[in-house]
């Protein structure tokens, strides 16, 4: 039994530390300065919250005017800004091809005039697979390019492959275009999709992926990423971070997978499913000790090759239990239980309450 306020205050500060503690992923970002202010801040005449201005590729951050050569390939990085959670992040459609997870990609068709066919080639393209050896030695990011240009636009052979794999207008490509990465002969070509339906087959081929996966995890369910991509990424902050209104990077969330109890009492990762097989049933458990909560595992629990429910969630603010043998009566000192990371077999789970800081890849 704790009878005096310096016991609790003691076992608090041994147990419960709202600290990043070693966990299965290394992480190559140290904690951001930003979270040691993640209050709201407000305005000092009538106290209302101030609005965070969050940002991810500027229109003049990347180089946009495609100049291709017979050996140029086009990858088409489709990505969605999000920001209904506590703070946005990013998320990019890729493709599994051949069980490396890639981005959308073809071959550039350069037009020769002496032709007599002069028809268009990319009506009937592809995603081209690329089997060459995969390495970033002359990786090649434009960046601050403030030149007034005119001509920034998307080519005629990537307009046509946007429209016809996903149902982008040839207006919005260029409006919704933001540059492009290269990387030895290939060009990265970035297009916000935030605001666009994108028509694709909603099968295993593609899915999307976050920045976690893509630098930390280095595979999206259990499938290998492209090491062009994530040496790209690493590489280069100006496509890897969101920054604020004051030019300070924000946190990324983690990616996890949702559990459920099993039969045998224990937890078990919840599989995919389709957008026509929407279960109405809560995702949330009932546990011994947290209570109603939201479960998540940081590594896969199921040795399947099934793909997983994956989420992103915001752990910054979260409360690290440092032992295994934890009790009710302990976790019940703990004032702020809207994220709580503990270890149960090995594993390392997060039980969340606050709805805000998850959302579903």
């Amino acid at each position: 039994m704790i009878s005096t306020q310096h016991k609790i205050e003691t076992l608090i500060n041994e147990k419960f530390m709202q600290k990043i503690q070693p966990t299965t992923i290394t992480y190559e970002i140290q904690k951001p300065d930003i979270y040691d202010n993640d209050t709201d801040k407000y305005n000092v005449d009538d106290k209302q919250p101030i609005q965070s201005i969050y940002t991810y590729l500027h229109d003049d951050t990347l180089h946009k005017v495609i100049e291709p050569t017979p050996d140029t390939e086009y990858h088409y990085v489709l990505y969605n800004f999000t920001d209904i959670t506590t703070k946005p992040y990013v998320k990019f459609l890729m493709y599994n091809s051949n069980n490396i997870m890639k981005f959308p990609n073809e071959k550039a068709i350069i037009e020769n005039n002496d032709e007599s066919d002069t028809d268009s080639e990319t009506s009937d393209i592809l995603p081209y697979e690329d089997d060459t050896n995969e390495s970033l030695d002359e990786f090649d990011a434009y960046s601050n390019n403030t030149e007034n240009i005119e001509d920034e636009y998307v080519n005629e052979q990537c307009s046509q492959y946007l429209e016809k794999n996903f149902g982008i207008e040839y207006v919005k490509s260029n409006d919704n275009y933001k540059g492009f990465v290269k990387v030895e002969d290939k060009l990265y070509i970035f297009i916000d999709v935030s605001a666009i339906e994108l028509n694709f087959p909603e099968n295993e081929a593609f899915s999307w992926i976050i920045i976690d996966e893509i630098i930390n995890k280095k595979m999206s369910n259990n499938v290998p990423i492209c090491n062009i991509v994530i040496n790209m990424f690493s590489t280069n902050s100006l496509i890897k971070n969101i920054y604020d209104e004051n030019n300070n990077i924000i946190e990324y969330p983690i990616c996890v997978y949702l559990c459920k109890k099993d039969n045998e009492a224990d937890y078990t990762n919840v599989e995919l499913k389709s957008s026509t097989n929407m279960s109405l049933i809560s995702d949330k458990i009932e546990h011994p000790i947290f209570g109603n909560n939201t479960m998540f595992s940081t590594e896969r629990i199921n040795i399947d090759d099934k793909l997983l429910e994956r989420y992103c969630l915001f752990t910054s603010n979260a409360i690290y239990v440092l032992h295994s043998n934890f009790t009710k009566h302990e976790i019940g000192l703990i004032n702020d239980k809207s994220c709580i990371r503990f270890l149960h077999k090995t594993n390392e789970y997060w039980s969340v309450k606050n709805s805000s800081l998850y959302l579903s890849i």
